[in-house]
């Protein structure tokens, strides 16, 4: 079907599959590798790019698109819908753990070589410092992470055996184009596109964002170059909750919309969530691009243009 095996994308119309194809786009307009994305096929995608809905969850469904395609690598984006109550500690993380294994063992028994699966900051034990692969525990405390630190134990075990290799993306906090409105950033830029105010709580922990655009080439970059083990994807840099509200309102012109601590913070959070990123840009030369500040405006002018409301979506995405 394909004259160079392609790149299969799982969870292509979702917000970090989305990213990761566009990427792909890039890349393959110089070496003619052809990009199979597995969701629903969105308004702008190329007339000659391949798109299919695909049950992840049915194994002759799985096979069946596998030996269609015959791809040569995979990123696996897919995981479960979020739903009210969230999907943090949802029984069904592990059922797509299961399925995302027998994915990965259908995919290097069928001749395919290389696997980009998509982890989270969620398996690490909270840390002061910034999370490095190589350094700090893994010791996720919910559902969800659990359930991709196994899948990620379970397929570097079998990877070898089978003669594949596995690359695993430990993916921090994003934000940009297509995030779901509860999200913080964009609710945050919603609230104020309407000219309501923007409620918080004390912003006083500390998170690395990325822009989406920029870990979907950093997710491609672990696939283009076949790197092996963990990396985390990811700014490698820390910024308080709060000055990250507070820029957004700066931006917009909108700071005496913001109200620091209108709401009551979480109980038991971390106070920092970091990444050392020195690995990945080491092995494959990718480091999140674009500061802060244009990532911002970036994402403020694709809500106006596109009027978002928080009616538009109520269901949250998969945590990461």
């Amino acid at each position: 079907m394909h004259q160079v095996a392609p790149v299969m994308v799982t969870g292509a119309s979702g917000f970090v599959g989305r990213a990761v194809v566009r990427a792909l786009r890039m890349v393959g307009r110089g070496s003619g590798r052809p990009v199979v994305a597995l969701g629903t096929r969105p308004a702008d995608a190329p007339r000659d790019e391949y798109w299919e809905p695909v049950d992840l969850l049915d194994p002759a469904a799985v096979q069946d698109v596998l030996a269609r395609h015959r791809p040569a690598a995979l990123i696996h984006a897919a995981w479960a819908r979020s739903r009210a109550g969230g999907l943090w500690n949802a029984p069904d993380n592990m059922d797509w753990r299961d399925a995302s294994m027998a994915l990965f063992e259908a995919f290097w028994q069928a001749g395919g070589k290389h696997v980009v699966g998509c982890g989270s900051c969620a398996e690490y034990a909270i840390s002061d410092d910034p999370c490095r692969e190589d350094a700090t525990p893994i010791a996720p405390e919910s559902l969800y992470g659990q359930a991709k630190a196994q899948l990620h134990g379970m397929a570097a075990a079998r990877a070898g055996a089978l003669g594949g290799t596995l690359a695993w993306a430990r993916i921090f906090y994003l934000f940009g184009p297509h995030e779901a409105a509860a999200r913080l950033v964009p609710s945050v830029i919603d609230s104020l596109l309407r000219g309501e105010p923007a409620l918080t709580g004390s912003g006083l922990t500390r998170r690395d964002f990325a822009l989406i655009g920029d870990v979907g080439h950093g997710i491609a970059a672990l696939a283009e170059t076949g790197a092996i083990g963990a990396y985390n994807v990811a700014s490698g840099e820390a910024v308080r909750l709060r000055d990250l509200v507070e820029r957004i309102g700066a931006i917009m012109e909108r700071l005496d919309l913001v109200r620091i601590g209108a709401l009551p913070d979480r109980p038991d959070e971390a106070p920092l969530i970091a990444a050392d990123v020195g690995k990945i840009a080491r092995d494959t030369g990718w480091h999140a691009r674009t500061p802060l500040d244009e990532a911002l405006r970036q994402t403020i002018e694709w809500r106006r243009e596109h009027a978002v409301s928080r009616s538009d979506d109520r269901k949250r995405p998969a945590k990461l």
